[in-house]
């Protein structure tokens, strides 16, 4: 295996990157939340006491879990899949801005994100099993997105619906992570909740956050990404998946639509000025598979870089620019 690779934004040195005083103290916070673990790091002036910044970022997890969670049965999206063809129910902030990006992603990606697709993860054998597990949860595609959400705060059952936001919402509660922070005047941090960071600033020395991309591959020399400004997020069935015979099963879908024309594709990581969109965009190319998912890449600026188990990566046109 050859060194670390460096992904290097092209805009590093200019703009957001000036470092506050070096008598500010370096802070690390970390818990777990939503089935796996959580973190913060940052630089700030002595006096904000850490327990209180701990329960701020908790109070968002709980609010993200009651309103996102389809392991809650209480939350908005568990009573949403419970409903009755022509039900409707009023959905928090959070929830209607998550569900418009997943909507755009669909939309761009050609229905490979589909947020209607709960019902079959379930029936796959992954996620809560629960209602829209049988038979009721298979509406999806293009004309049922139009009817979920007419008007704004209002999410519509039109029949067959079972919701799934995991793909957005990890990558949405790190956003709110990170305004959290703001919200205490830390403009040096690093977040993450289960591989899925954003960084903001630099370190008092003027080094970046780093993070290393984990590597599917232990033939492929590792990729570390100064996350200056940006935020990464990384989807793929290396670590989450079963196996069925001869046959492994992913629980990103629709997998019968995946092609993958240079190896066996293991994860795709997207880096964006928002967790949020990378979230979406990461679990949509996966879906998509790497041809079609560079070529898209590359139409809308997204630096992303695709990872197998069996052949080097592969990078966007963009993300190539940032290579050291």
């Amino acid at each position: 295996m050859s060194e670390v690779r460096l992904l290097i934004p092209a805009d590093f040195g200019r703009g957001d990157v000036t470092p506050r005083p070096d008598a500010f103290m370096g802070l690390r916070l970390k818990g777990e939340t939503m089935g796996t673990s959580w973190s913060a790091n940052w630089c700030a002036a002595p006096g904000l006491p850490e327990d209180t910044v701990k329960a701020a970022l908790e109070a968002g997890f709980a609010r993200m879990i009651a309103s996102m969670s389809p392991w809650e049965p209480s939350s908005l999206i568990s009573r949403y899949n419970r409903l009755d063809p022509g039900e409707s129910l009023t959905i928090d902030a959070p929830f209607a801005e998550v569900m418009d990006i997943a909507l755009e992603v669909a939309r761009a990606s050609g229905g490979a994100l589909d947020p209607c697709l709960g019902g079959e993860v379930m029936r796959w054998g992954f996620g809560p099993a629960g209602t829209g597990a049988g038979e009721e949860g298979r509406a999806h595609g293009p004309a049922i997105w139009d009817k979920l959400m007419p008007e704004p705060g209002r999410l519509y059952q039109p029949g067959g619906v079972t919701l799934d936001l995991n793909a957005v919402a990890k990558g949405y509660a790190v956003d709110q992570m990170a305004r959290t922070l703001e919200n205490f005047g830390i403009t040096q941090y690093l977040v993450e909740i289960g591989g899925e960071f954003v960084g903001r600033g630099v370190k008092p020395d003027r080094s970046p956050w780093w993070v290393d991309l984990e590597n599917p591959s232990p033939e492929e020399a590792p990729w570390r990404l100064a996350l200056v400004g940006c935020a990464v997020a990384t989807s793929g069935d290396y670590r989450q998946q079963i196996v069925r015979g001869q046959h492994r099963l992913s629980h990103i879908v629709p997998a019968s639509s995946r092609t993958s024309q240079f190896g066996n594709l293991a994860s795709v990581s997207v880096i964006h000025e928002c967790c949020a969109w990378a979230d979406a965009w990461a679990t949509a190319f996966f879906a998509m598979g790497d041809v079609p998912s560079l070529a898209l890449a590359g139409e809308l600026g997204l630096a992303t870089i695709i990872q197998y188990r069996d052949a080097p990566a592969r990078l966007s046109a963009r993300l190539e620019s940032w290579m050291e």
